[in-house]
């Protein structure tokens, strides 16, 4: 082999290298650039799922506290109902 043609295959294969080495790190930054975002993205997630939570941690006080409403309401019906009997037996 020629001289030239050895320097020639080294040169060839010294850019095919560096260029090899810059598609690997733009891989790397566009991978790490992609964590990034679904990273952001699983923190407005969490962020919606926390005020989700929230909210049906209200509803369900609001529930709690509407059937306790309901069970004393119904309790003073029952007894108004029974001195409604009450009088109706006294008449």
């Amino acid at each position: 082999m020629s001289t030239g043609l050895i320097i020639a295959i080294v040169v060839v294969v010294a850019i095919l290298l560096v260029l090899a080495l810059m598609a690997a790190r733009r891989a790397r930054a566009r991978r790490e650039l992609e964590r990034e975002r679904l990273s952001e993205r699983a923190g407005g997630h969490r962020q919606e799922a926390e005020v989700h939570a929230s909210n049906a941690e209200d509803h369900e006080q609001a529930a709690r506290e509407a059937a306790e409403r309901a069970e004393r309401e119904r309790e003073l019906a029952n007894r108004h109902g029974e001195k409604a009997d009450d009088i109706e037996q006294k008449l």
